[in-house]
């Protein structure tokens, strides 16, 4: 157990790289911790361990705190704590708490990450969380992208220990003598990440696959090839199609329409991102596809982050709504 997580941590993480490890207390991230700390010994990388305080379970959040900056003393590893307002951010922004929390977390980490000027946001996920994640986004109607799962390297994003389950780590901590904490609010089933993983999984399991977490991951990197090779497609397509202008991005629809739809909506939707987008979801994508297809000249469709799609003669031009309405 102890040798597989070494084996993963160092099969991902580069040589000579400066890490941001992304620790909550948990099991899954003070094994973690403690495999990056034996790299960090023999010289092969950087670390700086990072924790996030969502400011949502009082304590018990603080006790978590003081565990992994014990450990990282004990250690002499450098620590950081950041405090964030999960629940003021839900609300201002009409969030979930999980949203709110989740984009809290990487922004936290990201902020840490720019001011350390590191290279990679090191965090545990697992290959439960894996299964998890493929099911949550299946019961949410999501496509290839989604049902792929998470990547062990996306971007400054490292997850080193996906294919490793929970009990690997949990194990792992026995056998060194690590304290880890268990978060209380992984127990509330109003969460349904939560719902997934403590009635939903194990009904699966009891019911129709006792191997249903392992098949779910499989099926994510199965899809993970299938996404990245149409990504790699669209990808040369959108180069011979798109141009960048003051006004945006800007696609000629004539040859765009004549591709098949699962190229013609990643090609829309690396339009958006390279115009500025940050998140464009599915019912958007459908209907700038829509718009594009009926072709009526001077149509507009308001987008998010203050963007906007606007065709007119062919061309579909996508760019902030301030830049795109003075077209004429």
């Amino acid at each position: 157990v102890v040798k597989k997580v070494y084996n993963a941590l160092k099969q991902h993480i580069p040589c000579d790289s400066k890490l941001i490890v992304a620790v909550s207390g948990g099991a899954d991230s003070m094994a973690l911790t403690d495999g990056v700390l034996q790299l960090v010994r023999e010289g092969y990388c950087q670390a700086q361990v990072a924790h996030v305080e969502h400011g949502l379970r009082g304590d018990e959040a603080l006790a978590d705190a003081e565990l992994v900056r014990k450990f990282c003393e004990t250690k002499g590893l450098s620590f950081t704590c950041k405090h964030v307002d999960v629940v003021q951010f839900a609300a201002d922004n009409k969030l979930s708490t999980e949203e709110a929390a989740r984009k809290l977390r990487y922004a936290a980490l990201e902020e840490e990450t720019l001011a350390l000027q590191a290279d990679f946001i090191v965090t545990a996920h697992h290959s439960d969380d894996q299964a998890e994640t493929v099911l949550l986004k299946l019961l949410r109607g999501a496509g290839t992208e989604g049902l792929s799962g998470m990547q062990v390297r996306s971007g400054k994003l490292l997850r080193p220990l996906l294919y490793l389950t929970r009990e690997h780590l949990e194990r792992y901590c026995q056998l060194q003598n690590i304290a880890y904490c268990y978060d209380s609010s992984n127990d509330d089933l109003h969460y349904t990440r939560n719902k997934i993983r403590k009635t939903l999984l194990p009904y699966l399991e009891s019911n129709y696959n006792p191997s249903i977490k392992k098949a779910l991951v499989r099926s994510a990197e199965i899809l993970q090839e299938d996404d990245a090779c149409l990504n790699q497609m669209a990808q040369e397509k959108f180069q011979a199609l798109a141009t960048r202008t003051e006004a945006g991005v800007v696609l000629n629809v004539k040859k765009w329409q004549e591709l098949p739809a699962a190229l013609r909506k990643r090609i829309l939707r690396q339009a958006y991102f390279l115009a500025g987008g940050k998140e464009l979801s599915y019912i958007h994508t459908e209907a700038l596809d829509v718009l594009c297809l009926r072709k009526t000249s001077g149509k507009y469709l308001q987008l998010p982050q203050k963007m906007i799609g606007f065709y007119k003669r062919g061309s579909l031009t996508i760019g902030l709504n301030k830049t795109i309405v003075l077209l004429p």
